[in-house]
């Protein structure tokens, strides 16, 4: 059964594309056919791998025009596709969805034909609650908010987290499962060190119990247009990375 995971937080700059990049890259080379989509107008998930922004092959297109949607195979990765994103034309979708009738579910459709052709479907969401996000929570099994242990990631995380009962409610009953992921950590900082024990006290379970620390590899990485493992396999990013594919992947073996 096909697994479709969206990746958000309120706020940006926590992580969440590193998380949806390296996440599909490690559960990629746990032998899963991954699929990738770039929802976010900054297109930052397309610049991860090095991609060009497409506007005839975008995400946007798909959308606009209930189109198939444009998947590219990634380099040099078996099994590993992508759905690009173009910023400038992604900048005023929203607007062009807003008056569509049932413009939440036009992903959920966009997808089906396509859906049991993978094992994992991420969706790299946008930092806001529009309708782009609720595109990606519609139809999603899971959801996986990145949250920098910082006063205000953590602000973005409590409105997720009350937007995701309502979507659960009102329109997808199969969210089922929505954890959060501790991004860009340092034990050196005790203020870091106590906002984890906060969120794990209040979460309990819905707290991954891998953490991904603060690692330069990880910027460089994104930088040379790859993911952590074909960059540095031995750094602490790959390490924090494949624990947390391995936490996921463990967990998705037993719902079968």
């Amino acid at each position: 059964m096909t697994k479709i995971i969206s990746i958000l937080n309120h706020k940006g700059g926590v992580g969440k594309t590193t998380t949806s990049a390296n996440l599909a890259a490690g559960l990629n080379l746990l032998d899963r056919k991954v699929l990738m989509i770039d929802m976010d107008p900054q297109a930052n998930l397309t610049a991860h791998f090095g991609l060009s922004q497409e506007t005839d092959r975008s995400i946007y297109q798909a959308l606009k025009n209930m189109t198939k949607l444009p998947v590219t195979a990634i380099e040099d990765m078996k099994n590993f596709d992508i759905v690009t994103s173009s910023t400038d034309d992604m900048a005023d979708i929203e607007l062009q969805l807003a008056a569509v009738v049932g413009r939440e579910y036009i992903l959920k459709e966009l997808l089906t034909p396509i859906k049991n052709l993978y094992d994992v479907i991420i969706i790299d969401c946008p930092p806001s609650l529009g309708i782009l996000t609720l595109n990606a929570l519609s139809t999603s099994d899971m959801a996986i908010i990145a949250v920098e242990p910082a006063k205000f990631s953590i602000d973005g995380m409590k409105k997720i987290y009350d937007a995701m009962a309502k979507v659960k409610d009102r329109i997808n009953p199969h969210l089922n499962s929505n954890k959060i992921l501790i991004t860009r950590y340092n034990s050196n900082k005790i203020i870091h060190q106590s906002i984890l024990e906060n969120i794990r006290d209040r979460f309990k379970d819905n707290v991954f119990k891998n953490i991904i620390r603060s690692n330069v590899s990880l910027e460089e990485a994104a930088m040379q247009g790859t993911d952590i493992f074909r960059y540095n396999r031995k750094s602490n990013g790959a390490t924090d990375y494949m624990g947390l594919c391995e936490e996921l992947y463990e967990e998705m073996i037993s719902e079968i």
